[in-house]
């Protein structure tokens, strides 16, 4: 898997956990269920994206040592995780 993969993959998962996790506390009617399942689907990530993983190529692996690109792509993440949080968030208070 190229490096693109890699982070393209982290970006959506994030954005995915934490649009999710707000829905789920209005649908449960409970802050600490979204508190819990942001922690339920986050959790996967630092296993799945894990640089020193053997299913990710060489590539991927020395991604660490690349810091201006490392950079960008924390950047990139954050942009995104906050963006999927903010989208649901929206959605959260309109179903509530």
């Amino acid at each position: 898997m190229s490096a693109r993969t890699y982070f393209v993959g982290n970006r959506i998962w994030w954005a995915g956990a934490l649009f999710l996790a707000p829905i789920i506390a209005a649908v449960v009617d409970s802050p600490v269920a979204g508190v819990v399942a942001a922690a339920i689907l986050v959790l996967p990530s630092f296993v799945l994206f894990d640089t020193d993983r053997t299913w990710w190529s060489s590539d991927v692996r020395l991604l660490p040592q690349d810091e201006e690109r490392s950079r960008t792509e924390v950047r990139l993440l954050t942009i995104s995780a906050g963006t999927g949080l903010a989208l649901g968030v929206v959605i959260a208070y309109i179903i509530w």
